[in-house]
């Protein structure tokens, strides 16, 4: 079930790529639609989609996979609220992208049945508390309801939002069946929603799409990339590297926007190499926001967004490094921020365009030098996040950028220097990881050729620091670095 979950994120993730170039009527950047569907409020249709897509997951674990953890009862549910929730030992990418992955599920249900976005909120939460009180007999999981909710909330809008670019139900034939795959792979619970109404093939006069008119920039790169095992080591790994980048919205287009009117999500996969398939994924989205100032050329915007980080690495199977390059994670976090732009013009072509973010974090994770718990090799935590982003583009066909990530995680509940392993209960342990804190850093610089052909071409140099004061243990500064050519296009 986890493998199936990672794939359908692979889905969620790149099938504008894979689709996109069978659409060309798609590839302008403004997606228009001549009518603003109203999709009627079922509640109790949402209410019920929840429950069934946790009882299917329940039947499929029970009796196809036969998993221990699945074996419920009056019994085990009685006492996962006796026991309460606690600290998980789930590994790194199940816990960080597979859980928010499935709370988008929840998040559309509610969506896909016309609530709006606060009111799809609690069905994120609802269909985790469910899972994790009645449909496991190991205890609840704070992690798993943090990441669940809030990582669900922000997949769950972007996922719908792309899905209503692609629904046009005027189109028939192979077209249609093509359009309702594509939008069913983004975002499956309203594809369900559609063959429950009978939407999927319906013909209209109208396109039948919720947002009318939206700009959005798809752009994807493939290229080799290689991963240094730590910093000055020429050791490492080169994969195949493909990049993802959606541009949605504009937050200089009106005064004020409503959630996810704007947001970015980029995402990075790795093949043929040690590194993992989901090497990377990043979303920010408008909660609120509104333009603040504007003169000339020059706009500046100000909101609070939700934002998503995830980066993943792992060591060659002969390596002679203990620790993974890195492992960086900000499921759950929300902040203000500042978004700059100013416009070239005929007499000055330079196009500047910055973003600066700070974050409260109720979930973020690191990579632990010291615990190795079942699958666990990760520190669990919270804390903050400052982000700044910031490029200039010459003529719209050079491109240099600079973004700088800073997270500082705490790990509140460690356990004691003396602990006998070998009499841990590791579901009972309910520990978030080593005691103490975590400063991480990713910082990275792009040079870029953009023609006006669609076609790019980019060199990018990140660079990934790790400061770890531990309460017990030796602290631990790594560093590492890694490399990329990637020939992209604009879709």
């Amino acid at each position: 079930m986890k493998k199936c979950m990672l794939i359908g994120l692979i889905c969620l993730l790149s099938s504008q790529w894979m689709w996109g170039q069978h659409f060309p009527q798609m590839d302008a950047r403004n997606y228009v639609s001549d009518t603003a569907l109203f999709i009627p409020r079922r509640p109790w249709l949402a209410a019920s989609e929840v429950f069934g897509m946790n009882m299917a997951v329940w039947t499929f674990d029970r009796f196809l996979m036969n998993e221990d953890f699945a074996k419920i009862n009056g019994h085990t549910i009685k006492q996962n609220f006796k026991t309460g929730p606690v600290w998980d030992t789930d590994k790194f990418s199940t816990n960080l992208v597979a859980h928010p992955y499935h709370g988008s599920l929840y998040f559309n249900a509610a969506r896909s049945n016309g609530l709006n976005f606060w009111q799809s909120i609690p069905f994120a939460a609802g269909g985790s508390l469910m899972w994790e009180f009645f449909m496991e007999t190991e205890p609840p999981s704070i992690n798993d309801m943090l990441a669940t909710s809030f990582g669900g909330i922000e997949l769950g809008e972007i996922t719908y939002r792309l899905s209503d670019l692609f629904i046009d139900n005027r189109s028939h034939g192979a077209e249609r069946v093509g359009r309702e795959i594509l939008s069913g792979l983004i975002s499956p619970m309203r594809a369900i929603n559609r063959i429950i109404t009978g939407e999927a093939w319906r013909h209209s006069s109208s396109k039948g799409r919720v947002y009318t008119s939206v700009p959005v920039n798809f752009i994807v790169g493939v290229g080799p990339r290689f991963l240094a095992e730590q910093e000055g080591s020429k050791h490492g790994t080169t994969s195949m590297h493909v990049s993802f980048r959606l541009d949605y919205g504009d937050p200089f287009n009106d005064d004020f926007y409503s959630p996810y009117e704007w947001f970015q999500l980029k995402a990075g996969f790795d093949f043929f190499s040690s590194q993992p398939l989901i090497s990377q994924v990043n979303a920010v989205g408008a909660i609120w926001g509104k333009q603040v100032w504007s003169k000339g050329p020059r706009s500046l915007a100000a909101g609070i967004f939700q934002h998503f980080d995830y980066y993943d690495s792992e060591l060659k199977s002969n390596s002679s490094q203990t620790v993974a390059p890195y492992r960086i994670s900000e499921a759950a976090a929300v902040g203000g921020g500042l978004i700059y732009y100013k416009r070239g013009t005929p007499d000055n072509k330079v196009d500047v365009y910055a973003e600066l973010y700070g974050t409260g974090v109720a979930l973020g994770a690191s990579i632990s030098d010291y615990l190795r718990l079942e699958e666990r090799d990760y520190n669990l935590g919270s804390g903050y996040s400052v982000k700044a982003f910031t490029g200039l583009a010459y003529d719209k066909r050079w491109a240099f950028l600079i973004d700088l990530e800073n997270y500082h995680i705490f790990t509140w509940k460690g356990y004691e220097p003396d602990i006998d392993w070998n009499a841990v209960d590791p579901t009972k342990l309910n520990v978030q990881g080593d005691a103490g804190n975590a400063r991480l850093t990713v910082f990275s610089t792009t040079l870029a050729y953009m023609s006006k052909h669609k076609w790019n071409i980019a060199l990018r140099n990140r660079y990934f620091s790790r400061r770890t004061h531990y309460k017990y243990h030796k602290d631990i500064d790594s560093s590492t670095y890694d490399i990329m050519l990637t020939l992209g296009w604009r879709i």
